[in-house]
């Protein structure tokens, strides 16, 4: 049997679990908005789909509850934090908002944060600093589920990346996996009986897939061979090393391991376009690259989008429409 929810009945659903379990009210609704936020651009693998590895991780004592993020030393232009082991959306949140005050003062700011737990859907944050008329870019590593190009053996992360950039209308939001796809997607598709790409995960023995739970036993492929390979290690450097959070094996599963933090970090970057141009210019100069994309002479049967676009569009017909779900979400 499916339900259809509101955006707001998600969010307040998701609340209330946490509520329940202690969990303050600022982290629970920071928590829920990106749950339904990312059930309603039709990201169902990062929605309310990780609720129940959340409530196990409270259980367990990997998230603390009543732990706050706080800063450890900051500038006008960069701030290192740590998140303290509460949930991921609280610390990259946190993260998001002391940059957004500092770029106002400095054109370009970044900053990091450590001992996270998984923090979501990334384009979350980075579209917030968009729609606010700024270039943003966020990493965030994983535990080790990917095999470096030409091994099968797990040793980096699914760490994803998201951009975002400010234009006329909704912002360009790019929010993609370095591997071939997220883990939570297989995780999804076994929940769910689907199978999946074969080019996504190699088996314990080193073969391509297509069956979800041969694909969390084995290994994760890179996007697009040695070029996601290399992206992944800039991700693992931005994140991971820079931030002080873990490397590698040192960042444990949001599915195991529950009684310790992830250990995961992430790194972020604010630019005003501002600085470098006036505002009008960026917004020609922002239309006229649009315009020349939307322009291109498609393929036969296909449209031109751009990065993120049918997930906004997807957004906005969840927040008239509501979410269709199997009503096990909400049992």
């Amino acid at each position: 049997m499916s339900v259809v929810k509101t955006m707001e009945e998600v969010r307040e659903y998701v609340r209330t679990v946490l509520k329940n379990r202690n969990v303050t009210e600022e982290a629970a609704n920071i928590v829920a908005d990106s749950l339904a936020y990312a059930d309603g651009r039709g990201t169902r693998s990062h929605g309310i789909n990780m609720l129940n590895a959340y409530i196990d991780r409270i259980k367990g004592g990997g998230v603390d509850v009543n732990a706050s993020p706080v800063i450890e030393r900051e500038s006008a232009s960069y701030v290192v934090a740590d998140a303290r082991n509460t949930f991921g959306q609280y610390g990259v949140q946190f993260l998001t908002d002391t940059l957004l005050k500092k770029v106002k003062d400095s054109p370009v700011v970044c900053g990091s944060i450590r001992n996270l737990n998984h923090c979501g859907a990334l384009a979350y944050y980075t579209e917030q600093c968009a729609r606010k008329g700024y270039v943003a870019f966020l990493f965030v590593n994983a535990n080790p589920t990917v095999a470096p190009f030409g091994a099968m053996e797990a040793k980096i992360g699914t760490n994803p990346m998201s951009v975002a950039l400010p234009k006329e209308g909704d912002p360009i939001v790019l929010d993609m996996a370095s591997s071939a796809v997220a883990k939570a997607k297989i995780y999804h598709a076994a929940k769910t009986g689907h199978k999946i790409d074969p080019s996504w995960a190699l088996d314990q023995n080193g073969n391509p897939t297509d069956d979800p739970n041969e694909a969390i036993k084995g290994v994760l492929t890179a996007m697009a061979g040695p070029k996601g390979y290399g992206i992944a290690l800039v991700v693992e450097t931005m994140a991971g090393v820079i931030s002080g959070a873990g490397i590698t094996d040192e960042v444990s599963s949001v599915h195991r391991g529950i009684e310790k933090g992830m250990n995961a970090g992430a790194f972020m970057i604010l630019i005003d376009p501002k600085a470098f141009l006036s505002e009008e210019e960026y917004t020609a100069r922002m239309n006229k690259l649009v315009c020349d994309i939307r322009n291109s002479k498609p393929q036969p049967g296909k449209k031109i989008f751009l990065p993120g676009e049918i997930e906004q569009q997807q957004l906005k017909k969840a927040e008239t429409e509501g979410i269709e779900y199997d009503e096990v979400f909400f049992e």
